[in-house]
């Protein structure tokens, strides 16, 4: 019987092409599992971002509570700092802690006086609320649309108003509280909500509201 003799030259290069394929199948499925971790991990941030979304709304029903038993007098007219209340809205004014070249206020959400900005202004946010079962911290701040404190009708004052028809408005995507004054013919400030949520893996997000009464 005659022996099929391989040339010395091809002697092993069915173990180079094998370990060849190998090291390729092995990059592919690396690559795979880098895919799915980094699918993972946007979907898990997403979730983090939205449950904190979601936990933004207890801080705006918060503050519009705040404000529903203050609308009727004179407290508004002016700042409650304590409260994270404010009668006027700052020019240069961040509420995400960015700084531009007009920055020169920011909102104190940490509770350390803005120790890590250089600002003019410090204003300070409310009390914050009890964390909830997700360990979100919600603080909020609000202020009125007005250029200055003091009576909305003042020569010296210009605010955001909402005008208001008998029998209400056709207008849409506002918030109106006050029964009341549901039916009244009449002007009535514009008052901004801003929700600071800090929560799990150090998810932030700001969450900002208008109303009127």
């Amino acid at each position: 019987m005659t022996k099929l003799r391989i040339p010395s030259a091809h002697r092993g290069a069915g173990l180079v092409v094998a370990l060849v394929v190998m090291v390729v199948m092995s990059l592919g499925a690396l690559a795979l599992v880098r895919a799915v971790a980094t699918g993972l991990l946007v979907a898990s941030n997403a979730a983090f971002r939205q449950a904190a979304v979601l936990a933004a709304e207890t801080g705006s029903e918060a503050a519009v509570d705040w404000l529903s038993q203050r609308a009727d007098g004179v407290d508004l007219l002016s700042d409650q700092a304590a409260a994270g209340y404010y009668a006027s809205l700052p020019t240069g004014l961040s509420l995400t802690g960015q700084r531009d070249a007009n920055t020169s206020t920011y909102i104190d959400w940490d509770d350390d006086q803005c120790a890590n900005q250089s600002v003019t202004i410090c204003q300070s946010a409310s009390t914050a609320l009890p964390q909830d079962a997700a360990g979100h911290q919600i603080r909020y701040v609000i202020h009125r649309l007005c250029r200055v404190a003091g009576s909305p009708d003042a020569a010296a004052n210009s605010c955001l108003l909402f005008r208001s028809t008998q029998g209400g408005s056709s207008n849409r995507g506002q918030l109106s509280y006050g029964a009341s004054k549901r039916l009244q013919t009449s002007d009535s400030v514009y008052y901004r909500i801003t929700v600071h949520v800090r929560g799990p893996r150090n998810t932030t997000a700001y969450v900002q509201t208008l109303v009127h009464y």
